[in-house]
């Protein structure tokens, strides 16, 4: 690796550090993070990397048949049950099985693996969301795309979401296990990919054929048309990699953008949350301190008598009712102040709240009662202390310097050529 691809590669895993410190605040940060981690840092190393083709589409497609038998052996286990593939599988040479990869890796001699790398994904449609979040991951680092479907699933809609998603990467559509009556699906699935401007897409059918269990693969005369598409993008791999380069640097560019955007205005929310907090409490404070030294607080105009004598035990119960109705109200403030600027008061906050507010008063008007006493300033506080804690870690700030680090990198990745790198 030449000196500027070591200080590219260090920049690189620089904002990606910045962006895994900020994943817990926004999940949009986990794809650039993958995008830097799998698919741009890679690409600075030695020897060159393969061309990485993503094999996605339907639950019981045959995407890990048509990997093995492109292979010619079994890399991923196909099955009855739906769905079969729970992680991807990267089936690569030997020679780049140490690189960072979205999954299990079966390292092979054989020669197509020397320049194409296939990724068998989790199905896109099943419901199970991990499976999906694998799969997009895999097409967030691939070159080029395989999309695999079958006559009676090629209308499903998530597939042709994904196809949407994909239009600036090579493609190729496989429709498999086709049936002898439904020669009218690649017509109508031709027709459709001509709607999202596909028209040129290579769309390949595969009959549907008896598989030996034991083999778990077609026949090499099955998947010959669809190895040679693969050929094809092998020795276009300069051309196709620098353009998915290009690709993957302007969207991490865009989604820097809108992250930082949303961190932005995050922060600025937690701010006027976290002051609309603190000055609930120290009103409340202030009215705690006005109990404790049996100071009235402002009422309707009354006789200049001292409202609370004589004293005794209705004083001090009209004084630990009041004490309650202090950290009650402070925490409700509080948790509409969250509430307004759009962070959650969980239903755990409020009965951590609730709760508190109970045992105050289970304390106050119970055994402190008992002996004729004041409320306790010194516990009084360190309710309102606990309490406005508790606020106060639902507005999780950033770590200091991030937002400064990811805008570095923002402006990095913006004038960033991959063409001369």
């Amino acid at each position: 690796m030449s000196r500027r691809h070591v200080r590219l590669s260090n920049q690189l895993g620089d904002l990606a550090a910045a962006l895994e410190r900020v994943e817990a605040l926004d999940a949009s940060a986990a794809p650039l993070i993958g995008t830097i981690r799998r698919f741009l840092i890679p690409r600075l190393t030695d020897p060159p990397p393969p061309l990485v083709v993503a094999v996605v589409g339907s639950t019981g497609a045959g995407k890990s048949t048509l990997v093995n038998s492109l292979a010619g052996s079994a890399v991923s286990k196909p099955g009855v049950l739906r769905p079969t593939t729970n992680e991807s599988v990267v089936w690569t040479s030997i020679a780049h099985a140490e690189r960072m990869w979205p999954g299990k890796v079966i390292a092979d001699d054989h020669p197509l693996a020397e320049s194409v790398a296939l990724i068998d994904t989790p199905d896109l449609d099943s419901d199970v969301v991990e499976h999906s979040r694998r799969a997009m991951e895999a097409l967030a680092v691939a070159d080029a795309v395989m999309f695999v479907t079958t006559s009676s699933r090629y209308g499903d809609a998530a597939p042709w979401e994904v196809l949407k998603a994909v239009a600036g990467k090579p493609l190729v559509v496989v429709v498999n296990r086709l049936q002898t009556r439904a020669s009218g699906a690649r017509n109508d699935l031709t027709a459709r990919l001509r709607g999202l401007g596909l028209g040129s897409v290579p769309v390949l059918t595969i009959s549907e054929q008896r598989i030996d269990p034991d083999r778990g693969r077609l026949s090499h005369q099955s998947v010959q048309r669809l190895a040679g598409v693969l050929k094809e993008w092998a020795s276009a791999s300069p051309t196709l990699r620098a353009e998915a380069l290009e690709g993957a640097v302007d969207d991490l560019a865009n989604g820097l953008g809108s992250l930082l955007e949303g961190l932005e205005d995050r922060a600025a929310r937690a701010a006027r949350a976290a002051k609309e907090v603190t000055a609930a409490y120290e009103a409340g404070r202030e009215e705690i301190e006005a109990i404790a030294t049996h100071e009235p607080q402002p009422r309707k105009p009354q006789p200049r008598k001292r409202w609370w004598q004589p004293r005794g035990k209705p004083e001090i119960q009209t004084l630990s009712s009041r004490a309650v109705d202090v950290v009650d109200r402070a925490a409700s403030t509080a948790a509409i102040a969250l509430e307004r600027n759009g962070f959650e008061s969980s239903p755990d906050l409020q009965t951590a709240s609730k709760r508190t507010v109970s045992e105050l008063s289970r304390q106050l008007v119970g055994a402190v009662n008992l002996a004729g006493e004041a409320p306790d300033r010194a516990m009084l506080r360190r309710i309102l202390d606990e309490d406005q804690q508790r606020f106060s870690d639902k507005l999780v700030l950033l770590p200091d310097g991030v937002l400064e680090r990811l805008h570095n990198g923002a402006d990095f990745i913006g004038d960033l050529d991959w063409r001369s790198v």
